[in-house]
């Protein structure tokens, strides 16, 4: 099955390579890291880009192929998003995050 958000994969890799600390230092909220990951990119909410993109039907995501988005593979760099607790280490997250993202799109 070929999954419906590739574009949306693609422009998601871009904006956490793009993200500045600057940005991630406005929004955010060290109670909640992942609230912050949220505002500025839909993580792990209903705004996520790849979730709009395919509704509610997983199986024609990207992760789908790989275990889904916070599972097998993918686990790692979702948790170190969702867990980091200072804006260096968030921003750091997405950067390893949108590394391997990269690394899913290889044949």
């Amino acid at each position: 099955m070929k999954a419906k958000n590739l574009s949306e994969f693609k422009a998601l890799i871009k904006r956490y390579e793009s993200i500045t600390l600057e940005e991630i230092k406005e929004a955010f909220t060290e109670s909640y890291s992942f609230t912050t990951a949220e505002r500025l990119t839909g993580f792990n909410s209903s705004d996520c880009s790849l979730c709009k993109a395919v509704g509610t039907n997983c199986y024609i995501c990207v992760y789908a192929l790989n275990c889904g988005c916070l599972y097998g593979e993918n686990s790692e760099t979702y948790n170190r998003i969702y867990n980091a607790d200072t804006p260096i280490k968030l921003r750091n997250a997405f950067r390893d995050r949108a590394r391997h993202m990269k690394t899913l799109l290889k044949p």
